[in-house]
């Protein structure tokens, strides 16, 4: 189905195992809401990657389905990467659709449909459309107001990946403001004419929570020679950034908080948005974790790229 018949969609049952197969990860947060809205109030969403399930205790997912919340407030795992879930794990969620009011629900992501394992063929499947352009042309128009001549043109350039497309679009009209639609011109200087991977493209995607545009950003890097302290570095200095700017935000405002951090003022807005969505626990485990990749990238260097992937979903790829 598309992704707008989804907005809508009601299920016949309430299955406590669904696979959700996009390809799109900005439709995949998106998702949320929908979900929400078939479950119902009561519901928290936590991200998981399929390792981090793997790495659940044995038989706690059943243990949790079976036990009633204390506090009304029941979980829904969203497990990204849901291929690569262990066979050990599999075989405790093909538990989870037996039991009555479960008070745990997990949705499986997967990107593609080939990607389905045997084992999930046993639970409901909710495919979604791949994104064409003119899918792509449509939302833009809806959500940022663009004319038709010009999100075509946006999409003919940059491709149909959401999430950098939003990200753009989020940062123009910061610094347009969010009264009026943007120009061809002001399009083509603020979006098109950027290189694939600009001086702040790494700073971005990190303020965004964009894991995946994190990742193809530091691959990119490391592809060009970029030494891995220097790309470290930069993450650290991020860091720090939405350490001082989540303090100061807090009690005198965004512009006082940019201005704190080192961020440019017309940035202000996006920059107080992305230091909310961090928490102050979520910033003080990421100081750790920074501090042992450097230990680690000093002391003897892993496999570099896999150790930042791994990094990076630490600190960026687990929002609530």
């Amino acid at each position: 189905m598309k992704f707008a018949e989804f907005l809508r969609y009601r299920p016949s049952g309430n299955p406590n195992v669904v696979v959700f197969v996009c390809e799109d990860d900005f439709l995949v947060e998106e998702s949320r809401a929908v979900w929400s809205r078939i479950l119902g109030e009561n519901w928290v969403f936590e991200k998981l990657h399929a390792k981090e399930l793997d790495e659940i205790e044995a038989n706690k997912l059943l243990d949790e389905a079976q036990t009633p919340s204390l506090f009304s407030q029941n979980r829904v795992l969203i497990v990204w990467s849901a291929e690569k879930v262990s066979k050990k794990r599999t075989e405790e969620l093909a538990k989870l659709p037996e039991v009555a009011n479960s008070s745990l629900k997990v949705i499986l992501v997967v990107s593609e449909l080939k990607a389905i394992q045997s084992w999930m063929r046993a639970f409901p499947a909710i495919p979604i459309d791949p994104l064409k352009a003119a899918d792509v042309t449509k939302w833009l128009v809806d959500r940022y107001a663009l004319s038709p001549e010009i999100a075509r043109h946006v999409v003919d350039s940059a491709g149909t990946e959401l999430y950098p497309l939003h990200n753009e679009m989020e940062k123009l009209r910061t610094y347009l403001g969010a009264d009026r639609a943007p120009t061809m011109q002001e399009v083509e200087a603020s979006i098109l004419r950027v290189e694939q991977f600009g001086a702040f493209e790494l700073d971005d995607a990190i303020l965004a929570r964009d894991y995946r545009k994190a990742v193809s950003v530091i691959g990119a890097m490391l592809d060009d020679g970029v030494e891995h302290l220097l790309i470290l570095s930069k993450i650290v200095r991020v860091w720090r950034q939405l350490f001082v700017g989540k303090g100061v935000a807090t009690k005198r405002g965004a512009n006082e908080a940019a201005a704190a951090a080192g961020v440019p003022s017309f940035k202000a807005s996006t920059f107080a948005s992305s230091c909310r969505k961090y928490s102050w626990p979520e910033l003080a485990k990421g100081f750790r974790e920074l501090l042992s990749a450097d230990r680690a990238l000093k002391l003897s260097p892993p496999d570099t790229e896999a150790y930042f992937d791994v990094l990076l979903w630490k600190l960026v790829g687990k929002a609530a």
